[in-house]
């Protein structure tokens, strides 16, 4: 299977982007790495907006060493070295975490049915009428909450496609 088969999502974070967030009165960003199928490994990033710094340094206190760090976008030098991490040449790719609705949820399930299908089997989760999945980002992870009847199980929704 080739890179360009795999559904994301995410938003590619580019310079105007960020010019955006801090239009929209979110100029705290916190920065984090992220696992998704077709994008190198420890060269994707997962960016979260926030209007209010506590907000984001309690998100960043929820990441584990050298998961990721806050930024101050107003702060010049903070602000330069994000627009670093956006070059070209980086290597690196960066998504906005904000992208996920109802249509991308749907086209999630629909795209790795088959694969949360083989993880709730994996799990042994014993199927009460049917199974629902409920998609949603925590601390910038996005995460899938299974449940059937009173049973409910989350885990990250990259564990269960990959």
């Amino acid at each position: 299977m080739t890179d360009s088969l795999f559904y994301n999502p995410f938003l590619r974070i580019k310079e105007d982007t960020l010019k955006k967030l801090m239009g929209m009165g979110k100029p705290h960003v916190v920065i984090q790495r992220f696992q998704w199928p077709g994008q190198p490994a420890q060269q994707t990033f997962l960016v979260s907006a926030y209007a209010d710094e506590q907000e984001a340094r309690r998100h960043e206190a929820e990441l584990a060493a050298k998961e990721g760090k806050m930024q101050n976008l107003l702060d010049l030098n903070q602000y330069q070295a994000v627009v670093k991490l956006l070059k070209n040449g980086s290597g690196l790719n960066l998504f906005f975490n904000g992208t996920i609705d109802a249509l991308h949820e749907k086209r999630l399930k629909k795209a790795y049915v088959k694969n949360v299908s083989a993880y709730i089997h994996y799990i042994r989760m014993k199927k009460e009428d049917h199974y629902d999945v409920r998609i949603f980002v925590e601390h910038g992870r996005l995460k899938a909450e299974i449940t059937s009847g009173e049973q409910s199980h989350t885990a990250l929704f990259y564990d269960m496609i990959k």
